[in-house]
């Protein structure tokens, strides 16, 4: 390397992963600090604002990963932050990365790509920069509202068809489908397909409102109506008059708010918090879901009248792991197209091996995740070639197609993480039984392990006294 590395922290809360972590990368020159909780690790670049490399955990003590990235970003938008989680919670990833999070790792941790991560993210000005870059792009991308739903197959063209018939009637319209499908953005094409779409197009995401501010986001508050309501306000109904309200994870909404929701749904009137009349309100309302509301309504969390008043108009969009290879295909070939005219680059290719992965990974995150991955490899692409480690860590370490792909170099791998994790505990028990000056009990109550398990793993290492 031609410069210095930038340091790494670790916020994880698993000894044996900052363990891991911590021995990989400091035998290959990086400065690592480990935090067991986010609450300090935020306290420290509170205090030391510095880039560095972070490798975040999801699951946290007290605050967790999701909550802590925003607040790391806004200490320093700059910090490249590598999210960590089990392969089951890969979809709350994709939603951290489009929030800015550089990359993810699925665990158990795999050392090569701890290292790649490292060198990726760290090691150079310009992959230092392309973070950044990649991060804003991916946020801005996401809000710029533009009404093009991609459909390059018959399937894709026939959902296009039905939303294009229902864009000319003013009822409800239900979108379901997984994170990522590209709900509001068919939401964004039918309202402009619409008698609508010269007036307002409002999204609301109803999973990220606080129940208790439901009621004023939505419906908006009169002047005094609670303490701070120095003025009245308008609610995002209001604002979208005469246009379309888009209301995405619908099935997020309050019981008590779903009342009023049905209300609005029969007579298209709405009342201000701490109002004392009602008012009539020209909107067409577009709900979305990834939840299976019929599930939600035999729990009793939503209501079946609404169920029913919500989805007389449904279309269903398909992950796009259950999308045709073609699809798949045509979509990569737009998005590098799309995104190297953006960063005004050459159109890169893709490896074999590379558009290989692409086209077997299932994608949790949907077309979403694609577009936001293939962004970033086109933006730290300078060879003119996508190759596989030019890809999303993330999405490299997935253990199936490991396997499909280089079921030795994975065999190795396991074998080398075994010998790693190994050789840390053995390190840190000798540590601890020199701090302790031979007292064995002192020592596995310094390391939490089990006195019992503690002698065990003294014999197994070959400690003698």
């Amino acid at each position: 390397m031609s410069e210095r590395p930038l340091p790494v922290v670790v916020v994880d809360d698993e000894p044996s992963a900052g363990m891991i972590i911590t021995k990989i990368l400091s035998d290959s020159g990086y400065s690592v600090r480990a935090f067991s909780n986010a609450e300090d690790a935020i306290k420290h670049f509170q205090s030391n604002p510095a880039r560095a490399v972070v490798f975040l955990d999801i699951f946290l003590p007290g605050m967790d990963g999701m909550a802590a990235l925003p607040k790391l970003l806004e200490i320093n938008p700059a910090l490249p932050i590598v999210m960590m989680t089990a392969y089951q919670t890969v979809d709350s990833v994709i939603r951290a990365m489009k929030s800015g999070a550089a990359d993810f790792l699925v665990k158990p941790l795999n050392p090569e790509m701890v290292l790649q991560a490292a060198r990726k993210y760290g090691d150079s000005v310009l992959a230092r920069q392309a973070v950044s870059d990649s991060a804003a792009g991916a946020v801005a991308a996401q809000k710029q509202a533009v009404p093009d739903f991609l459909s390059f197959t018959p399937a894709m063209k026939s959902v296009l068809s039905i939303a294009e018939k229902f864009a000319s009637s003013d009822q409800t319209i239900l979108l379901l489908g997984e994170s990522g499908t590209g709900k509001e953005l068919l939401a964004h094409y039918i309202h402009s397909k619409s008698a609508r779409s010269k007036k307002n197009f409002g999204v609301v995401d109803c999973a990220s409102i606080p129940e208790s501010l439901f009621e004023s986001e939505l419906f908006g508050y009169e002047k005094g109506a609670f303490t701070g309501a120095d003025a009245s306000k308008a609610g995002r109904f209001e604002q979208a008059n005469g246009g379309s309200l888009f209301l995405d994870e619908i099935g997020n909404v309050p019981l008590a708010m779903q009342a009023k929701l049905l209300r609005f749904t029969e007579d298209h009137r709405v009342s201000r918090l701490g109002g004392k009349k009602s008012f009539p309100l020209d909107i067409r309302l577009i709900t979305a879901t990834n939840a299976d509301l019929r599930k939600l309504v035999d729990k009793g969390t939503f209501r079946e009248d609404l169920y029913y008043r919500l989805s007389a108009l449904t279309v269903n969009l398909p992950p796009l792991r259950n999308r045709p290879r073609e699809e798949k295909e045509l979509l990569v070939d737009h998005f590098l197209k799309s995104h190297a005219a953006k960063l005004k680059k050459p159109v890169p290719a893709l490896s074999e091996m590379a558009r290989k992965l692409i086209i077997n990974y299932p994608w949790p995150g949907n077309v979403r995740e694609l577009e936001h991955s293939l962004y970033s490899a086109a933006l730290l692409c300078s060879t003119g070639v996508i190759e596989l480690d030019g890809l999303p860590i993330g999405i490299q370490s997935y253990t199936s197609h490991r396997e499909e792909t280089v079921p030795q170099a994975s065999e190795s791998k396991e074998k080398t993480l075994r010998e790693i994790l190994k050789k840390v505990e053995k390190e840190q028990i000798l540590s601890a039984i020199k701090q302790s000056e031979g007292n064995k009990k002192k020592a596995a109550e310094a390391l939490k392990i089990d006195y019992k398990n503690f002698l065990k793993k003294l014999k197994e290492y070959g400690y003698d006294s």
